[in-house]
């Protein structure tokens, strides 16, 4: 009998393994991506249309993985996509005297977009540079009468609307990688010769060019906008535009403790407002703000995330889950800020959580 158990506990230890490994009773499946690799593309004979073979269940892209070894058990998971009413518009941006125009394409389709409007309007161009998006035209001059096109005719109409008489006018752009992916932006300054900062000869950065007439400036946008708009189907690609993608203005990535945040490439003001704004359009309520310490307390519903609105028996007994959170703001450079989430202690909240919630800011914003 001594023999028999003997046996019997060797198995049962040696065993022991067998119930949870991946052949055994129990499968343990919690590392399987770790293995898994891509498959071949599947084969359509001649004889079928490939058009008409699609995936039913699409994996959305994942982003760029950064301090892979904070996930050492539970991968990290892709953006959450959530909806917003204006994402596909062309519409014009304002904060204070501010004012740009966003457009839902990428850089490289919109570049060759704001050549060809100047070129349909006859407006020559003295200096461009596609690596930086910018665009200084050529001086026009302007008198008063109709005009065909419509930058000369905004102009000469709004010139004595804003106190300019004569000299020579021109129009200083640049175009930018936008908030979010395939988003774009187009800066626009207006120049006239009798103001002493109008500098005839040299190329100038457009953020130290002061608005001196913001009622031409916001017109052109509007004509700029609508035209863009209008050639929405037409998908020209800039080579020599690339390089402005890749300047990008947020991002959710990770701090040098692993924790998530939202970079945002702005200067401060923009930065506040920013935030502020996509709280507005996620319909995330604010319960307090200090723009001095740069923090915003919000509280989010659980259904901002799942999309899910809650019925009359969730509404019954105290509806869905609500997370209090506080968003705090954090210089990391010149014109770059880091944003996290916090709980009402201040301490970092779970991470797939706070990734979650930096991605619902940044597709909120403009």
């Amino acid at each position: 009998m001594r023999l028999i158990w003997l046996c019997f506990l060797l198995l049962l230890g040696s065993g022991c393994g067998w119930w949870q490994d991946d052949k055994g009773v129990f499968v343990n499946r919690e590392d399987d991506y770790i293995d898994v690799v891509e498959r071949r593309p599947l084969i359509i004979p001649n004889d079928l249309e490939a058009g008409q073979v699609a995936d039913p269940l699409p994996i959305p892209p994942a982003n760029t993985v950064l301090n892979a070894e904070y996930y050492p058990v539970e991968p990290p998971r892709p953006d959450a996509i959530f909806a917003s009413d204006n994402r596909d518009e062309v519409r014009i941006q304002r904060l204070g005297a501010r004012r740009w125009l966003v457009v839902p394409e990428p850089a490289t389709t919109v570049w060759p977009k704001v050549r060809q409007f100047l070129a349909e309007n006859g407006v020559g161009i003295a200096w461009e540079d596609p690596r930086y998006g910018r665009i200084d035209t050529q001086w026009l001059e302007i008198a008063d009468g109709s005009y065909r096109d419509v930058v000369r005719s905004v102009i000469s109409d709004m010139k004595d609307e804003v106190g300019l008489g004569g000299g020579e006018d021109r129009v200083l752009l640049r175009v930018e990688q936008g908030l979010r992916e395939r988003n774009s932006e187009i800066h626009l300054r207006y120049q006239n010769t009798e103001f002493e900062d109008a500098d005839t000869t040299q190329v100038r950065d457009l953020n130290t060019v002061p608005t001196v007439a913001a009622e031409i400036e916001t017109e052109l946008l509007n004509e700029m906008g609508a035209y863009i708009a209008s050639k929405v189907s037409e998908q020209s690609v800039s080579r020599a535009a690339q390089v402005i993608s890749a300047g990008v203005k947020s991002e959710v990535t990770r701090d040098s403790t692993g924790e998530p945040v939202l970079a945002l490439r702005l200067d401060y003001d923009r930065a506040w407002a920013t935030i502020a704004q996509a709280l507005n359009r996620a319909e995330v309520e604010v319960v307090e703000l200090d723009q001095q310490s740069g923090t915003y307390h919000v509280l989010i519903p659980d259904n901002v995330f799942t999309g899910q609105t809650s019925g009359w028996f969730t509404g019954l007994f105290g509806g869905g889950q609500e997370y209090d959170l506080l968003l705090r703001f954090k210089k990391a450079g010149d014109n770059r800020y880091y944003v996290s989430v916090l709980d009402p202690q201040e301490q970092p909240v779970e991470r797939a959580l706070s990734q979650e919630v930096l991605a619902m800011i940044r597709e909120f914003s403009s």
